[in-house]
């Protein structure tokens, strides 16, 4: 075996031994799961539930699968739940390889494939929203029935403002970058998150290599792709927002049919809407996924 697919093996290994865990909570249990991509990346994602009918969830920008605890343990009851740690966040491998938005849609390709899913509704969060979108164009995957796309710009409506930024200079700062992105964690959620949560998003966003996170910001679209692909869909789409993007949900449900359209806007939450509002959100993506899964 040459040394670096050895080297590969092994760090998979080490990271299934060091981050395999059951979080039980009543009849729901998460389980962490691994597997390695084509390119030889260990990948980690949370389990729970079973059966043919699955939830999958593609967490924001440096964010882990752990953000979707909550949603894990309540929907599992009706639906196997996933949740991805994508490439080089939460307890996946940290790796130099490419972070490309065609390599990390080829991950969420091998990551359902890997994991058996058949029938399934696709839900990204913030930057989970784009990546999950091109997932979708790219891919055109026949098992999709329905899409639930989580508090980002979908391209409809005004474009928001262009604003300054010296993100870059932030990120590339020893002493600025940390204080960044534990205020961003924070920020995330407007009432306060149960603490093990907000540390497991604390340590995926500082574990994130500076190259990296900015690499992930730089999305080589115009804005119109996502709002084209949107409008290509064909299966229910349930778009979940906070107040910023009013319009955006708006325009989405004047276009498409009541049947495949549902828009719910979310006050008095952070960007994090499903772990400030988790009834809300569990409720809505209950009765939405057994409607998409029945059609």
């Amino acid at each position: 075996m040459p040394l670096t697919s050895r080297r590969h093996r092994l760090t998979c290994i080490l990271i299934l031994w060091l981050s395999t865990f059951h979080l039980s909570s009543g009849a729901a249990e998460l389980r962490t799961q691994h597997f390695k991509t084509s390119d030889g990346v260990c990948l980690s994602y949370l389990e729970a539930g079973s059966g043919d009918q699955t939830i999958v969830f593609i967490p924001g920008w440096v964010m882990p699968a752990a953000i979707f605890e909550k949603q894990l343990l309540a929907l599992s009851e009706k639906f196997r739940v996933l949740a991805l740690d994508p490439r080089s966040q939460g307890k996946s491998q940290i790796t130099a390889l490419s972070h490309a938005p065609v390599r990390r849609t080829q991950d969420m390709d091998e990551f359902l494939k890997a994991a058996g899913v058949k029938e399934f509704i696709l839900a990204g969060w913030s930057l989970g929203v784009l990546e999950s979108l091109d997932y979708v164009a790219r891919y055109d995957p026949t098992g999709l029935k329905g899409l639930i796309l989580i508090d980002n710009s979908i391209g409809e409506g005004k474009p928001p403002a262009a604003r300054s930024s010296n993100f870059q200079q932030t990120m590339n700062d020893p002493n600025k970058r940390e204080p960044y992105l534990r205020k961003f964690s924070q920020d995330l959620f407007r009432a306060p998150a149960p603490p093990d949560m907000l540390q497991a998003v604390i340590d995926s966003a500082l574990r994130v290599p500076p190259k990296i996170a900015i690499q992930l910001m730089n999305q080589p679209y115009p804005r119109t792709y996502w709002r084209e692909t949107v409008e290509k869909q064909t299966i229910p789409v349930m778009y979940s927002v906070t107040p910023r993007l009013t319009d955006q949900a708006v325009a989405l449900k004047a276009k498409r049919p009541p049947e495949l359209a549902t828009v719910l806007i979310f006050d008095n939450s952070g960007h994090a809407l499903f772990v400030d509002q988790p009834e809300k959100f569990n409720q809505a993506v209950l009765a939405f996924s057994e409607k998409a899964f029945s059609r």
